[in-house]
């Protein structure tokens, strides 16, 4: 008894809002027309707000360019430089090497034939 069936209702479609546009006379291209001065503004406040984030953004990654550019002349300098260092070591034991295989350095021993 307290259930009822579902049924197809017979709606009116909702009619679409008109609003009649207002024309301005004397139109100025980027100038706010709207009557409520608050949302305005706010409007204004706003979209000030978002070029200076996109400035700063543009200015953040200009520095994160410089940094980066910085960063890796240093690492390419400390990396020129150790292999300098390294390769000073290397010719060192190669030089010592050569030196004791010869028989220049260290106890003189006999060849085999």
């Amino acid at each position: 008894m307290l259930r009822r069936p579902l049924q197809m209702r017979k709606r009116k479609p909702v009619p679409i809002k008109l609003i009649n546009p207002k024309f301005e006379e004397n139109f100025v291209k980027g100038r706010d027309y709207d009557p409520d001065r608050e949302r305005a503004e706010r409007r204004k406040l706003k979209k000030i707000l978002q070029k200076e984030a996109k400035g700063a953004a543009r200015e953040l990654r200009k520095d994160n360019y410089f940094l980066f550019g910085v960063k890796e002349k240093d690492k390419a300098k400390f990396e020129e430089e150790r292999t300098e260092k390294y390769g000073k070591a290397r010719a060192f034991l190669q030089e010592q090497e050569h030196a004791f295989k010869s028989g220049q350095l260290g106890r003189s021993r006999k060849r085999r034939r």
